[in-house]
């Protein structure tokens, strides 16, 4: 399983990108909403993201940056960058990005699950995030800004040959709609989006 991360112009052009589906359903599913999106390079710019959920009414009571956005409907970016000869653990360094309908972000980096770091909030204007709710779905676009992966996660270079690995998802983990889909599969026993290892491998492309 791989994602090639087309590079693209601008904003408007990423729907031309690899779609993808958070269809594989996991643990407890109380709801099986249908969520995708797409994933493109700007090039200097960062990573562009644009995920769609068919979502009637969303949970979203969380509004502000770090909130525990899980706990509502959410759509997740994760992303991993293995240093240079490093193999891939789930001590790697990662960044998740998780939002709910309102755009509200919670958003942190860091290697393996503990001791992680919020993404600081002098990079939220760049990211932008977006959040557009219709009848029968919601929409979410933000940026992953370049600057950040280097300055912050020790992203050397991202280009063609940069070596990482993403995953998407959607969750809600109060228990009266509970769900938890993925893009790329997970094999864990109980629910845990923070494992790398389970990340499909990405490459940035012309």
């Amino acid at each position: 399983m791989e994602y090639r991360v087309k590079t693209i112009l601008n904003k408007e052009e990423i729907e031309s990108c690899q779609r993808f589906s958070m269809d594989h359903f996991m643990w407890t599913c109380l709801q099986k909403p249908e969520a995708y999106g797409w994933m493109g390079y700007l090039k200097d710019q960062g990573l562009f993201v644009k995920l769609v959920c068919k979502e009637k009414d969303p949970k979203r009571v969380y509004h502000n940056f770090m909130d525990m956005v899980c706990e509502d409907s959410a759509m997740e970016v994760f992303l991993a960058f293995p240093e240079k000869g490093e193999a891939l653990t789930n001590d790697v360094m990662y960044l998740n990005f998780e939002v709910n309908s309102n755009g509200a972000m919670y958003a942190a980096y860091g290697k393996g699950r503990k001791g992680r770091k919020p993404m600081p909030e002098k990079y939220l204007q760049v990211v932008d995030c977006k959040a557009d709710r219709q009848e029968d779905s919601w929409t979410l676009t933000y940026l992953i800004p370049e600057s950040y992966l280097k300055e912050e996660a020790g992203v050397e270079k991202l280009d063609g040959e940069t070596e990482f690995y993403c995953n998407f998802y959607k969750i809600a983990q109060t228990p009266e709609i509970e769900h938890y889909a993925s893009w790329s599969p997970i094999d864990n026993p109980t629910p845990n989006f923070h494992l790398p290892v389970f990340f499909a491998k990405a490459q940035i492309v012309e």
